[in-house]
């Protein structure tokens, strides 16, 4: 259900990539852009899989121990700190260094690229680990909000496209994070005057 989930939501992430990475390997040779592209989503997927083996391997062990996935207001504290660690996250170094790296793919694919499908495989893992770097505390959230929950899977995949994408984008982690820690602090409140 992870692995789904994740091909959903960061599909629009990694297109950019993928146009760019054709639009480079098919200058003059027939086929290439096929050889390149392929392999290198399959090395993204995988830095995506090994992502999702961790989240359904969290998400088992906390339904091992009896709490409510998602957590929502069954569990406000879980959501909080949900929210508060994805926010704290999204003012980090490691946001900041992925984020860059994600946001320019013809930079990094003309620098490097090499032809061979081994190589774009590579490649396509080298980028999905830092889609990772700059994605994953906002893809833990489903913890908090569920995964089959399509509004939020919408608005969180609008907000790392929007990251990922938009001109203006890289101004967007800091409100964000801002978001999900208000958010996180008013979950505890609310859970406070309910009970």
């Amino acid at each position: 259900m992870w692995l789904a989930m994740t091909a959903v939501m960061m599909a629009p992430v990694v297109y950019p990539w993928l146009r760019a990475l054709w639009r480079i390997a098919g200058r003059g040779v027939p086929g290439a852009p096929m050889v390149a592209t392929v392999p290198f989503a399959g090395g993204y997927t995988i830095a995506w899989a090994g992502f999702s083996a961790a989240a359904a391997a969290v998400h088992m062990t906390l339904s091992a121990m009896h709490l409510p996935i998602p957590f929502a207001m069954d569990a406000p504290v879980l959501s909080a700190t949900a929210l508060g660690l994805a926010g704290t996250f999204q003012f980090t170094k490691l946001k900041e260094a992925c984020l860059s790296h994600c946001r320019s793919p013809a930079g990094f694919l003309l620098t490097r690229w090499r032809p061979g499908a081994a190589a774009s495989a590579r490649l396509g893992l080298e980028h999905g680990l830092y889609c990772v770097g700059c994605c994953w505390a906002l893809m833990a959230l489903a913890l908090a909000v569920g995964m089959i929950d399509l509004l939020w899977m919408g608005v969180l995949m609008a907000v790392m496209v929007a990251e990922t994408t938009l001109p203006f984008g890289a101004r967007l982690t800091r409100p964000v994070g801002v978001a999900l820690l208000v958010a996180g602090a008013a979950l505890v409140v609310m859970s406070q005057v309910v009970n």
